[in-house]
């Protein structure tokens, strides 16, 4: 029985030993992929497993650090370190750690101590000189490169801090020599092409000549593109490059890296906002919404700004409900601008909430009336469609009054109120209003109808007629007015004499109108009815039959035709 349970403990930890194995195994399989995400949830695990393998730990150092979480990539160098406080890569890897996190004085100890028991090794100096580069001690980081070129001048490792240390001063042209020195000792250096694209960046934008800054943009690209072939999972070369191109404006060049960056680092939210920034930019708004939602959740910071950005979206792609309710919860949690309400205003519109449309309107008209001209002049007008006359008159005399919008529109500002009163039963107003428009615009031929029916209405008939037939005049010589107009002043001529049963004067309008507008029914009708009260049976069949073949469906004409027996 004794060997049973030997053999049963045997198997429970052979299977726990091949269970961690396989993990430990899926882990660096992940990093040798690159898969540094996928292999970060994994460290807990086998570093619990085997919490003294130095590989182990400082392969997961290695993670974190390369995800740039140096707090956590100092934890497993620091237990690395305390394992083996004589390898010198673990040493580099720890110090340049701790220099990441500003703790210079701990980081230099340690790279000093490890240059004193090794002062051969080119990689213990120049990890010093990097330190000093975070450091700002740039006269140290430069003696550091020159022992390290002493040791070993054709090593291009060298060449690549040297780039950092002028890099770090912003001496460009020093920086980028040195870059290609060291592509030019070993052509597969990432950070060497890395850092030459930057190089090459920088030097373009300081550059006047346009030739030569189109040259050296182009040669950044080119070192990107080399980058991107050598090492096609480098997530921080697709960030930088992609940082570097949105904080440039350049849009369309930062988009492409940072899309491949947020592949490779999902929870990259940093790069995932310059990338939705770049779509938004760009006009991109449907692919730019699922990443504004994912960034409005993610950073605290952005949260206001995302989601700004994504009601825009919303409206843009004429998703209008949603852009509403994006607007609305924007507007309870942060002071809310002109533009903002202006929006919102048209999102609701849009959705056909005019009330809330005309309502967030106003309070953008409140905020900035001098930028708010041609808002103010398209919500009376809309005020007035609603028959909200009072209101329409309000906000339009409020236009009238803001110096900023003395413009053209004031003709039509002024006929808008013109109409508001006329249709509240206010010719007095109505009439004044309309003068004062035509008086800025000579051939604004609705004005001039309206006058004239508020001239009727104050019991002024004439002066009314007068402005109608006014009409008639004005399109002999502007034939490109509008015609509707036109139209109905020949109607309200007509009506006139009609009314007064003079048929002779109506059949002489009537006549000028059909000629005027051949395809018009209401102008044979008019002359059928003259006809007929002049007692000329047969003309004014014949035009009530020209009026059914126009407008098939005329009572009117029919009437009268069945009246008068037209069929003999």
């Amino acid at each position: 029985m004794y060997r049973t349970i030997i053999i049963v403990v045997a198997l429970i930890v052979s299977s726990w030993t091949l269970l961690a194995q396989n993990s430990i195994d899926e882990f660096y399989r992940l990093v040798t992929n690159k898969d540094f995400e996928a292999a970060q949830e994994m460290i807990q695990q086998v570093s619990t497993e085997k919490p003294k393998d130095l590989k182990l730990l400082t392969t997961c150092g290695d993670v974190y650090f390369e995800l740039e979480k140096y707090q956590d990539a100092l934890k497993y160098y620091a237990k690395a370190y305390d394992i083996e406080d004589e390898n010198q890569e673990i040493n580099r890897k720890y110090a340049l750690t701790l220099a990441s996190v500003n703790d210079f004085n701990k980081a230099l100890k340690i790279i000093n101590q490890t240059i004193k028991d090794n002062k051969k090794e080119v990689q213990n100096y120049l990890t010093a000189s990097e330190i000093y580069i975070k450091a700002d001690s740039l006269t140290e980081a430069e003696i550091e490169i020159d022992r390290a070129m002493a040791l070993d001048p054709n090593n291009p490792d060298i060449y690549v801090t040297s780039g950092n240390f002028y890099y770090a001063r912003r001496v460009y042209e020093l920086a980028r020599d040195n870059y290609l020195k060291a592509v030019e000792l070993d052509s597969t250096i990432v950070e060497a092409h890395f850092k030459l694209a930057t190089s090459y960046y920088w030097l373009a934008t300081r550059e006047l000549d346009r030739d030569l800054a189109n040259e050296l943009f182009t040669r950044s690209l080119k070192e990107w593109n080399t980058v991107s072939k050598l090492d096609s999972m480098n997530a921080k070369a697709y960030f930088e490059q992609g940082k570097i191109w949105f904080f440039s404006d350049r849009f369309a060049d930062a988009a492409p890296p940072l899309s491949r960056y947020i592949k490779l680092r999902p929870n990259g939210s940093l790069g995932r906002w310059y990338f939705a920034q770049s779509l938004f930019n760009l006009g991109k708004w449907e692919e730019a919404i699922p990443q504004l939602i994912q960034c409005a959740n993610e950073i605290d910071s952005i949260r206001t700004t995302a989601t700004q950005k994504l009601a825009d979206c919303y409206l843009a792609v004429k998703n209008y409900p949603l852009a509403m309710d994006t607007y609305r919860k924007l507007e309870v949690s942060t002071d809310f601008t002109a533009e903002d309400h202006r929006k919102f205003g048209q999102a609701a519109f849009f959705a056909a909430d005019t009330v809330e449309a005309i309502n967030q309107f106003k309070k953008a008209i409140d905020m900035d009336k001098d930028n708010s001209c041609g808002l103010m002049y398209s919500i009376g007008n809309l005020l007035s469609y609603r028959k909200d006359y009072e209101a329409s008159t309000n906000m339009l005399k409020l236009r009238l009054e803001t110096a900023a919008c003395q413009d053209s529109l004031n003709s039509k500002v002024l006929y808008v109120i013109g109409t508001n009163y006329l249709f509240s039963s206010q010719p007095d107003s109505a009439a004044y209003y309309f003068q004062q428009s035509i008086a800025l615009d000579s051939i604004n031929v609705f004005a001039i109808v309206y006058l004239g029916d508020a001239l009727i209405q104050l019991s002024n008939v004439k002066e009314g007629v007068d402005q109608y037939k006014r009409v008639l005049t004005l399109y002999a010589s502007y034939p490109s007015i509008n015609q509707n107009a036109v139209i109905q002043a020949y109607a309200k001529i007509a009506n006139y004499h009609l009314d007064k049963k003079d048929y002779n004067e109506l059949n002489r309008v009537a006549k000028k109108w059909t000629e005027a507008f051949p395809d018009n029914s209401f102008a044979f009708l008019y002359l059928a009815v003259s006809y007929q009260g002049m007692g000329d049976k047969d003309n004014s069949c014949k035009y009530y039959k020209r009026v059914l073949q126009l407008d098939p469906g005329n009572a009117t004409a029919k009437s009268n035709m069945k009246l008068m027996d037209c069929s003999n």
